[in-house]
Order: structure tokens, then sequence, then C-alpha cells
């Protein structure tokens, strides 16, 4: 491709020498000089191959006589023939050897450049096995222990408040800039607390994610592994997910959708899952708590005191505050007749307080991961189904 362009350009002097020539613009015997000279030059830039054609381009205008009709020749055609040849090859071949030499230095440029590069991405694997040999050193020595020192000190009798501050300290021992939690329930998740950036929805089927789905069967699962399998979907995924809970009996997941390549790893993986198994051990503490809690500000109906839901809506502003979580409160008044019927309309998540007078009943409820549209579409289902008032 190059020795066309070359040959293109040479063509294109010779061209314009002659047209230059024949207007009258140009002497014929300079004409024949810069001929002479341009074949010498683009032997000595481009070698034997342009010489040759060169040489065969002028001999064939000088036998046409194209400048009998404009000048005599001072030379004879066998003159400017020889000096063609004499001076043009010696010419040709030392451009013959730059041009060999400027190839391989090129290609050897091209080498070192594929070297160089790969010796850098070498670098990064190397740097990326240090650091990860540094983590388990750290995590295998004193650096698990301090987390979960960290984690018991927390005296927490709520579960979804254990959660959250369980997530921030893990997140921050580890480094992570993403990390979430959503509370299964049968094949449904629900979110809970996170920091950094959230792109899954707030609640979901578990099917949604094979990433996910792999978790809850397998204790835990990377991007990686589906790749692997050849499940991947189209459906977006996380980079990973850890389940927090029994293989037969998954609580959650932990679930990261956002993470540096080069703190990425299996083995920061399976320290999760084994902070994970830690954090279930004391969920299920705290759950045993919550249950007394149950017993002592539960009332029959499935509502609450009041104490118990001013303690809960402050731990949802808590998360509000900390990881933009979002919860609504809504007040209702209705017949005490219905009460049971919109008590059932409510999500295992949300909770109530109810004060009766009279016939009338005044309900507070605190809406768990609900925006201003979920609200009102709690609203509009309940106003179609019952006679109630927003207070």
């Amino acid at each position: 491709m190059k020795n066309l362009r070359y040959v293109l350009e040479y063509v294109i002097f010779v061209f314009v020498i002659l047209l230059l020539t024949w207007i009258g613009r140009l002497p014929a015997n300079y004409s024949v000089l810069l001929l002479i000279l341009g074949l010498f030059l683009w032997a000595v830039r481009y070698g034997l191959a342009l010489y040759v054609f060169g040489l065969i381009v002028t001999e064939i205008i000088l036998l046409t006589r194209s400048f009998n009709s404009i000048f005599e020749y001072r030379f004879s055609f066998e003159s400017i023939s020889l000096i063609l040849v004499i001076g043009g090859l010696p010419l040709g071949i030392v451009g013959e050897i730059f041009r060999k030499r400027i190839k391989t230095l090129e290609n050897e440029k091209s080498r070192l450049q594929s070297d160089l590069e790969r010796l850098y991405e070498d670098s990064l694997t190397l740097k990326s096995v240090v650091e990860q040999l540094q983590m388990r050193i750290y995590f295998e020595g004193e650096g698990l222990i301090v987390l979960l020192e960290r984690l018991k000190e927390l005296e927490v009798f709520d579960v979804d408040e254990i959660i959250t501050r369980a997530i921030e300290m893990i997140a921050e021992f580890f480094g992570l800039s993403n990390l979430h939690f959503y509370k299964m329930e049968r094949d449904f998740l629900r979110y809970v607390a996170g920091i950094g950036k959230k792109i899954l929805p707030n609640a979901f089927e578990l099917s949604k994610s094979k990433v996910i789905e792999m978790a809850t069967r397998r204790g835990s699962c990377t991007i990686t592994d589906v790749l692997m399998e050849g499940t991947l979907t189209e459906t977006y995924e996380p980079w990973f997910a850890v389940s927090v809970g029994e293989r037969e009996r998954v609580f959650g997941v932990l679930v990261s959708e956002e993470i540096e390549p080069t703190k990425f790893s299996q083995v920061l993986v399976r320290y999760i899952h084994s902070i994970a198994s830690w954090l279930y051990a004391n969920i299920r503490v705290v759950a045993e708590q919550e249950k007394f809690m149950e017993e002592r500000f539960k009332n029959i109906d499935g509502t609450w005191k009041e104490e118990y839901y001013e303690y809960k809506k402050r731990i949802m502003e808590k998360r509000l505050e900390r990881f933009g979580v979002p919860y609504r409160e809504v007040c209702l008044e209705y017949n005490a007749t219905l009460h049971e019927s919109i008590l059932g309309e409510l999500r295992k998540s949300d909770v109530a307080c109810a004060i009766r007078f009279g016939d009338k009943v005044r309900l507070k409820v605190l809406l768990a991961v609900c925006d201003d549209s979920g609200k009102e579409r709690f609203l509009e289902r309940l106003k179609r189904k019952y006679e109630i008032r927003v207070c």
C-alpha cells in the first residue's frame, strides 16, 4: 500500500514537470534536470524498486523525444541514460539499505512497545496478587478478629438496625464503596440498607438475578462464576453476592453492584462470606430478643404500642439519613369493623399503631422502604376497597 502511494507521488511529480514544460512555464533543459534530480531523490528515499520504475518512466519520456520541439539536447540519449544508471543505481542501493533499516527499526519499535504493554499488564497482575496476599495475611491474622470484635460491640436489639450498622462497618473494613443488604422473603427480595449507588430495585423476585440466585444456593457467587457457566442473561447483574443464613433457609443477601477491579477477588468474597456467617448468628440472637419485644409491645391484632412505633420510626429515620433508604408514614381513620381487613393489606415489614375511640380507629403506619409513589399506590388501593379517611 505504501509502495503504491510512493509510485503515485512520483507519477504526479513527473506529470507536473511535463505540464509546466508544455505550457511554457518551465524551460525544457530545466525540466530534464528536474526529472533526473527527482529520480535520484526518490531512489535515495524509497529504494531500488521505485528507482527502477522512475528510470523506465524517464527513459520512455526521453525516447519519445517529448522535448525536441522546444530545445536541442546538449547530451545524447545514451549519455543521459548513462548518467541515470551510473548516478541513480548507487543511490537506489543506498536508499534500499536505508529503507530496510528503517523497516527493521519500525518492527523493533513495535515489538518493544508490545513487550512494554505486556510487562505493564504483568506488573498490574503482580500488584493485584501482592495486594491479595497482603489482604490474606492481614485477614487471616488479626484483621477478621478486629472486625468481629467491633461487630460484637454493637448493642442493638433490632434486626434492621444491626444490619444497617454492620454493613457500614463491613464496607469500611474491606474498603468497599458499594454494599447493600436485601432481606429474603420466600423467593422475593426486599431492600433493607446499604451504601453506595444502587441500581437494583428496592424489591424484586429472586429469579431476576442469576448472581444472587446462585448465591442463595451456594453461599456466594460472583459475576465471573456466572460468565464461566454461560448462564449470564441480558438483565443487570451485581459483581458478587453473599448469602446470609443457612443453606436451606436464607435470611438475606449481601450484594455489591460496583467495585474497583483491583479489589475484586475470590479471596475478598470468601472473607465476606465468613463475616456473613457470623452476622447471621448474631441476627438470630437479636431475632430472639425481638420475639421478647413482640410479647411486650405487640398487640393481639398485630399492631404495636406507641413506644415501639416511635422506636422503629427513629431507626427508619437513621437509615434514611445514612443510606437514603426511604420510608413513609400514613395516618388513616375508619370504622372499627374494617380494622382486621385493613391490617391484612400491610406488609410484614410495615409497622402499625392503632388508637381506638368509640366505633372508630385511627391507624398510624410506617411503610418500610417506600417512596411517595409507593405511598400513593397504597392509599389508592385502600380507598378503592374501603371507606377510609386520611388524617
